[in-house]
């Protein structure tokens, strides 16, 4: 990689706050609509994780039935599903759309985290420079961010990730907001057709352990 784009590279940590803030955060919360990859989970979803232990609490609908499910990204298993009211139901009958869950949990996750997922996905050292709506951005491709190519556009004065260009679509990134101790993530992709709302985001570094283990 060029110092270049290594430059803009320190650029985009500064613009999230910075590294340390990234990896001081222990648990992330957010809320999402839009980008529902599977039949299986429908409207909007909540996610709580836990960074270090890939602990994840999903409250949402599944299969059509709004539950609350506890499960574990890092070993992918399913511990506990509750319905609607807390009672505990059977694993059985969610354990096929497991893979669905865990597939819209990392789309939501690297989405929301874009300015940093970004980061680990083979960004190319030429950039270019363009004009949009009067701020100077500066343009950068990648080849693997959820497993495609396109490309990127980062203001070159706050660092911030402005516009995604992926799977022929184009998306305006905005809604920056501090989620918590100075950690500063995209809250809104707008497309043409489709967008992508996170309502509520909020980080923290301390958690009460019932949330991944109980209703």
């Amino acid at each position: 990689m060029l110092a270049q784009s290594n430059s803009i590279i320190d650029k985009i940590w500064t613009g999230v706050g910075g590294k340390n803030k990234w990896e001081s955060t222990k648990y992330l919360m957010f809320t999402v609509s839009g980008n529902s990859k599977y039949p299986s989970i429908s409207g909007s979803r909540k996610f709580l994780l836990d960074k270090q232990t890939g602990n994840v609490r999903f409250e949402g609908t599944l299969n059509n039935e709004n539950v609350v499910a506890l499960l574990n990204v890092q070993n992918q298993k399913l511990n506990h599903v509750f319905d609607e009211n807390g009672a505990e139901v059977s694993l059985q009958e969610y354990k096929e759309v497991l893979p669905d869950l865990i597939g819209q949990y990392n789309i939501d996750l690297k989405v929301l985290s874009l300015p940093i997922s970004i980061m680990a996905s083979n960004i190319s050292s030429q950039s270019s420079n363009k004009i949009i709506n009067a701020e100077k951005l500066q343009k950068l491709d990648f080849s693997n961010f959820l497993g495609n190519s396109g490309s990127f556009y980062v203001s070159e004065e706050s660092g911030l990730v402005k516009r995604l260009d992926l799977d022929n679509k184009s998306y305006l990134v905005n809604g920056y907001k501090d989620v918590g101790n100075g950690l500063i993530l995209p809250t809104t992709f707008k497309g043409s057709g489709d967008s992508i709302t996170y309502q509520k985001v909020a980080s923290f570094t301390e958690m009460e352990p019932e949330k991944f283990k109980e209703f």
